[in-house]
């Protein structure tokens, strides 16, 4: 497979960096490197603005995602003039992570024989959520979702024919598979050429600002804002926002009980919530409150891609801290849960942290051994390494959250210590009496099963703070069934929708709850379609089928210049670091008689399906064929691409000294 580079290539069928942590989700894309709420650049606008150019369409689509996509091509199938506009240089989102997608009752799960009553998914879902979520809601999305699938099917995506319930403990043969590079080949390339042989406009580099509302506070378009500053204008009889969530929105976290929101670990950049503040700012009804989504325990400093494996992970101090058998206790340095509390749904794990101000901890060498032996892609080449680089980070402790020590009352004073708020006593006394609860195969505080319950007793000890890690969040906008942005009472924000992740609070009020997998692609699916009918059944006859433009339309794009040193480099081999799109890339250069004569990569956590490939086909050639730094980006893995480009000109100034 190969994937389009250039500079200038916002039209790219890859998306920067999905990844495989979005094993189920699929969000609409946003990004920029901004983990703060915008003041003032996003909301609705009734003063005519300077523009450099116009732009005239029947439905405008804010976000080009799984559900935005999936809405552009619904609205062109329906006769619709389309326009896009796409925070991004190319299309995806986060959801080219996507492995699958749910459905019951489509034609490949009919062609294997598999019955799903759709009562048993409702069913399922309502008692999870004990009621809170929307039925009617769940009864639509169901019921339609065996439709959607085929109808993707029609449109050329890419499911392997596999079907099953996804992992090996679940309950619902629903999860239909696309192949192993996921809907990064399977979506999205596919989905993107059936807009643009529709005619769908893309502006890309190109992120909404600001919702335009006549007198009556009808939504009638939106401006939006090139790289250059210049804005445009996107005049549109129904305006569909699918813009993948708030996870680098620390005002909407906090709103919805987020902790410590300076110390939340972050795998996207650039998901700003820009589609609830836009529909808030019209009136629409937040829902920020009720947000879940892909959300873990992490600790400060790991690469992103530790929460891949919902619980499991790539990181042998992650997956000790938060296994069920380690001691976890809050800012007074005392427990308070069963530490199983993620054992039914990992996606619950998380959930205790937001009734503390902190969460840290306890576990012993032997555990983290165990849980080194399990990780899914070991990261260190032994254990000793692994070991090594523990000590290290409790030795420097630059995060001021680790500690070590070989005996309880060392850890204790060391915490003291090191933790405001933590006394000696109380945590050598929280640490002891848990030590016997579990010699006793009883926890009579908490109740955590007997299996869980294991003795701190191999030294060294560690203590290590959790901090709550976000991927993608679901929830923020309230809407109607037909995906409607809707006020506090109910009524409609006339032509404005939200689709995607934004508007799944009434799915997954507060938990995703995982127990009928890929449903939020499934949602992702339906909503865009459902959202692109309706506002084509209220268009009618007025619709032009067209996109009319004028002015400057010249296409939005970053120009990235590297440096390159100058004069002759020095023979030898070099390498140079700088952060990807989820960790650390380094770049080793070797120079032969002045020249670049060869390059290669290491990385902690960029996706095999996109980064690395970008790295491996296109990069390092680049690099080598040009002997310049200045690399035409790969479109899709920008964050990749500058990482690669940074390292390789570390490197090479090294050369040159």
């Amino acid at each position: 497979m190969t994937m389009p580079i250039s500079r200038r290539s916002f039209v790219g069928a890859t998306v920067a960096a999905g990844a495989s942590a979005l094993f189920a989700a699929g969000c609409s894309s946003s990004s920029s490197e901004n983990t703060e709420k915008k003041e003032g650049s996003l909301g609705k606008s009734n003063t005519e603005r300077k523009t450099v150019a116009t732009y005239s369409s029947d439905v405008l689509v804010i976000g080009a995602g799984n559900s935005g996509l999936t809405a552009c091509v619904q609205a062109a199938d329906r006769g619709l003039g389309v326009v896009v506009l796409e925070k991004k240089g190319s299309v995806g989102g986060g959801g080219v992570g996507t492995e699958g997608m749910f459905a019951v009752g489509s034609s490949l799960q009919k062609a294997s024989g598999i019955e799903v009553e759709p009562v048993e998914v409702i069913r399922n879902e309502m008692s999870y959520s004990h009621n809170r979520a929307n039925g009617a809601k769940w009864l639509d999305l169901v019921h339609a979702s065996g439709a959607n699938l085929d109808w993707l099917i029609e449109k050329g995506v890419n499911f392997t024919g596999k079907v099953d319930t996804y992992a090996p403990d679940g309950e619902l043969p629903v999860f239909h598979w696309f192949s192993e590079n996921r809907a990064h080949a399977d979506f999205t390339p596919i989905m993107y050429e059936n807009a643009k042989r529709s005619g769908v406009k893309f502006l890309f580099n190109c992120p909404a600002v600001e919702l335009i509302v006549d007198e009556s506070g009808a939504v009638r378009g939106a401006y939006a804002e090139k790289l250059n500053g210049d804005l445009v204008r996107i005049d549109a009889k129904a305006v569909i926002m699918g813009t993948g969530g708030c996870s680098n929105n620390n005002e909407y976290l906090e709103e919805a009980h987020f902790t410590n929101t300076q110390k939340v670990q972050r795998f996207f950049y650039g998901y700003d919530g820009d589609g609830i503040t836009m529909a808030a700012a019209v009136g629409g009804a937040k829902t920020t409150d009720k947000l879940c989504g892909l959300i873990q325990l992490s600790v400060e400093g790991v690469g992103g891609a530790d929460l891949s494996a919902f619980g499991g992970g790539h990181d042998s101090l992650v997956r000790a801290a938060r296994d069920a058998s380690s001691l976890w206790v809050n800012q007074d340095g005392k427990r308070f849960v069963a530490e199983n509390t993620g054992e039914e749904n990992n996606m619950a794990q998380f959930l205790p942290s937001l009734t503390q101000q902190e969460i840290y901890a306890v576990f012993d060498a032997e555990m983290f051994e165990k849980d080194y032996a399990a990780i899914d892609k070991p990261l260190q080449e032994t254990l000793e390494k692994a070991k090594e680089v523990l000590e290290n980070r409790a030795r420097e402790n630059p995060y001021g959250d680790t500690f070590s020590s070989d005996t309880l009352e060392g850890l204790a004073k060391a915490i003291a210590k090191g933790v405001k708020g933590i006394s000696e006593e109380t945590i050598l006394e929280t640490m002891t009496s848990y030590n016997a609860l579990c010699r006793s195969g009883n926890d009579t505080d908490f109740g955590k099963p007997e299996k869980f319950l294991v003795e701190l007793q191999t030294p060294p000890f560690y203590f290590v703070q959790m901090c709550q890690a976000v991927n993608v969040t679901f929830g923020g906008v309230q809407t109607d069934s037909n995906f409607e942005v809707v006020d506090r009472e109910g009524n409609i924000i006339e032509n404005l929708y939200s689709i995607g992740v934004d508007s799944a609070s009434d799915f997954w009020p507060n938990i995703y709850t995982r127990n009928v997998p890929a449903a939020i692609n499934g949602h992702n699916i339906n909503s865009g379609r459902t959202a692109a009918n309706h506002a084509a059944d209220k268009i009618g006859s007025a619709a032009s089928g067209k996109v009319e433009e004028s002015g400057d339309t010249s296409p939005s794009f970053e120009e990235t210049v590297y440096e390159m040193p100058g004069g002759t480099l020095r023979d030898g081999v070099y390498s140079g670091t700088s952060t990807g799109m989820f960790g650390d890339i380094t770049v080793t250069v070797e120079v032969s008689n002045g020249r670049i004569a060869s390059a290669s990569q290491t990385n902690q956590y960029e996706t095999s399906y996109i980064g690395v490939l970008a790295m491996e086909q296109h990069l390092i050639p680049g690099l080598v064929e040009s002997q310049d730094v200045n690399v035409d980006a790969v479109s899709g893995a920008t964050m990749t691409s500058k990482g690669f480009c940074l390292a390789a000109s570390a490197a090479l100034k090294q050369a040159a000294e």
